[in-house]
């Protein structure tokens, strides 16, 4: 979508040579009518719809990608005030949720604006009624083909008024990849095709309910070798009509043969296996959900893989929507997107759950309060606080840490005192040392010669100053 700017240089200085498009012959190729590969919209949202473990991974996938707020940031304050309200007119969040779901199920989606050249409103559309795309031989999208009620075939030509979303694109595919599109394909070996894994793990499931239902009501004959016809119907009658804990006296002992699930098949590594290849196939951790301990550690160090995941696709998501909605919707609206500088973010999921243990070991390190120890127990464990009984606790507490503050006043009191006397002490010895030096000069004063006296007087005399 051009600017005014873009439109004034253009008539100004003269209308823009048309653009080149690449000729290379790896690039110039026949376009045919590109369906879904391998499998429709229409069956990979019927396998989300009846497989949990499916619906479980797109519906963590969806609430990571939306869960956090979609931020709308720019340099005007009237621009941000118009797509805020036209957000909240629009109900555009609502729709956004259901697209992203649609993206994760089929691996594409498509949001129509209402209209092309004025863009009042945007609405999803149906993927499950999309059958094809056809495209020219430089790849550019001519138009979609839908399958609509009745089974008429239309096609969507003006294509301006679609945005398209993909999961994945690699390699000029046509479509994306859903989420779990290699549970949702048929798989060839050698000259056997195999079904989707997806309806392999619904057959699995049906073989292990067939299985426990065969143990607990399992195929039963009952022979009377050399009885009648008209006896075999008496006792059959008898058989149909007893119950749990009837006794039976009888003189002919009938061979009695159940037909059930050999004791000793064992298929737990068979269905851990497959367990295991649906888990990577949803790209998704179940064990968060349903594993044990160790397993649900484990996978919460996968998750860490999962969220880098989301936020490539939230980036890809606001790329999408900054380019082709939302600048189209100011430009059309009289804003300068230039000027403008939109930029749309989501915020970072950066919320820490902590645990009672975390929280009692912040208190007993003195990062939170007695009272905010209280509220967060009250708040998310169900605790009945006493306000009357907290008053009390904190100040017992005030109370002791004042005798705390008082008792380490006394002790740093003492230790200045001591350390005050052991100076003294230490100054005395030290005095006491030099009055004994003085003593002996004195003595070696009494019995030196004339000349030698007045030297140590003055020495004496500058000594006892110095004391």
């Amino acid at each position: 979508m051009k600017g005014f700017r873009s439109y004034l240089n253009e008539f100004w200085n003269g209308s823009v040579t048309e653009v080149k498009k690449p000729t290379a012959k790896i690039v110039a190729r026949e376009f045919f009518h590109e369906r879904p590969a391998a499998v429709t919209f229409e069956r990979l949202v019927k396998y989300h719809d009846l497989t949990p473990q499916i619906m479980v991974a797109v519906s963590s996938y969806s609430e990571l990608i939306t869960g956090t707020d979609l931020i709308v940031n720019t340099e005007d304050q009237k621009a941000q005030d118009f797509i805020e309200e036209w957000i909240r007119k629009t109900g555009f969040y609502d729709k956004f949720e259901g697209l992203v779901t649609t993206i994760l199920i089929t691996g594409n989606g498509l949001l129509e604006k209402l209209s092309a050249s004025n863009i009042e409103d945007v609405q999803e559309v149906d993927m499950t009624s999309i059958i094809s795309k056809k495209r020219d031989e430089f790849g550019e999208l001519e138009f979609y083909e839908q399958r609509q009620v009745g089974g008429k075939i239309v096609k969507l030509e003006n294509i301006e008024q679609f945005i398209e979303f993909n999961l994945t694109m690699y390699s000029r595919q046509s479509w994306g990849r859903s989420l779990f599109y290699s549970l949702a394909v048929p798989r060839t070996t050698g000259f056997r095709t195999t079904p989707p894994l997806v309806e392999t793990m619904w057959a699995t499931e049906d073989a292990m309910a067939g299985i426990i239902t065969n143990n607990a009501y399992p195929i039963t004959t009952i022979t009377y070798p050399g009885a009648n016809d008209e006896y075999l119907e008496k006792e059959a009658e008898r058989w149909r009509r007893y119950k749990p804990g009837d006794k039976r006296v009888q003189k002919i002992k009938p061979e009695i043969e159940f037909f059930e699930t050999a004791a000793q098949s064992k298929y737990t590594d068979y269905i851990q296996h497959l367990e295991k290849v649906v888990e990577l196939g949803t790209q998704f951790p179940h064990d968060i959900l349903t594993g044990d301990f160790t397993s649900r550690a484990s996978s919460e160090t996968t998750e860490t893989i999962v969220m880098k995941k989301v936020r490539g696709y939230q980036r890809y998501l606001c790329m999408k929507l900054k380019k082709e909605l939302f600048e189209p919707l100011l430009e059309q609206n009289g804003f300068n997107t230039e000027d403008v500088e939109l930029e749309l973010s989501f915020t970072t999921q950066n919320i820490v759950e902590l645990e009672p243990e975390k929280v009692l070991e912040l208190f007993k390190v003195k990062a939170i309060t007695l009272e905010e120890l209280r509220n967060w127990y009250q708040e998310n464990t169900g605790m009945e606080m006493d306000d009357a009984h907290l008053q009390d606790l904190l100040a017992q507490k005030e109370d002791e840490q004042k005798m705390e503050q008082d008792a380490m006043n006394n002790k740093f009191g003492q230790k200045k005192l001591d350390k005050q006397e052991h100076y003294h002490k230490q100054h005395v010895r030290e005095q006491e040392k030099e009055i004994k030096a003085l003593q002996e000069k004195l003595l070696i004063r009494e019995s030196s010669a004339k000349k030698d006296k007045a030297k140590l007087t003055r020495e004496i005399l500058e000594a006892i100053k110095e004391l």
